[in-house]
């Protein structure tokens, strides 16, 4: 896979279902995951999206004993997936406002509020030209009380299967690994 700091190549023509039901799988390790039509979900999928994905992490700081606690770290993250046959710049413009705004909708800011961040996934056979600049573009981040009560970061990773590639904002970067793995996987079950 190769490509640059915004957009990796993989192989083209993938099968948006199972490169779906790949990621489905990946983030059901640690996530609680629902589908959107399917009878046993957790939580109910927004309609703009096939799938949500919720992560909740509160770990306790104390010394020695509990009684003694210093203090409590609460981190999440919201991953919503849409699957398009044509990624437009409306339709992406529309699922990145949606996104952000879902996921920021679950912050609780305060003392022991780390993180509450919206991840967008989009599966799709063809993206076009202004879509893919608004992809690497788009930024959202918003701090609570000078981030003294935590802070919000938006990523964003759409997947092109016909031209083979996958498009990341900045702060998206970080998540190319886990998606080429993902993708690597998707590759070896289709032989």
């Amino acid at each position: 896979m190769t490509g640059n700091r915004n957009r990796i190549d993989i192989k083209k023509d993938l099968d948006k279902k199972n490169v779906f039901e790949q990621f489905i799988k990946s983030y059901s390790v640690y996530y609680d995951v629902s589908i959107k039509d399917t009878s046993d979900n957790r939580f109910e999928v927004a309609e703009e999206f096939d799938a949500e994905a919720r992560f909740d992490s509160k770990s306790e700081q104390y010394v020695l004993i509990k009684k003694a606690k210093v203090g409590d770290i609460h981190s999440s993250e919201y991953v919503y997936f849409s699957l398009k046959d044509n990624l437009t710049y409306d339709i992406i413009k529309d699922l990145d406002l949606k996104a952000w705004e879902y996921g920021i909708s679950h912050a609780t800011p305060g003392p022991d509020h780390k993180n509450t961040d919206s991840v967008l996934i989009v599966i799709c056979d063809n993206i076009e030209e202004e879509a893919k600049e608004f992809i690497i573009k788009s930024k959202h981040s918003k701090n609570y009380n000078f981030a003294l009560y935590g802070f919000s970061n938006y990523r964003l990773v759409a997947i092109g299967l016909n031209e083979g590639s996958v498009y990341f904002n900045k702060q998206a970067r970080i998540l190319k690994e886990l998606v080429s793995n993902i993708l690597k996987e998707e590759k070896e079950i289709k032989r």
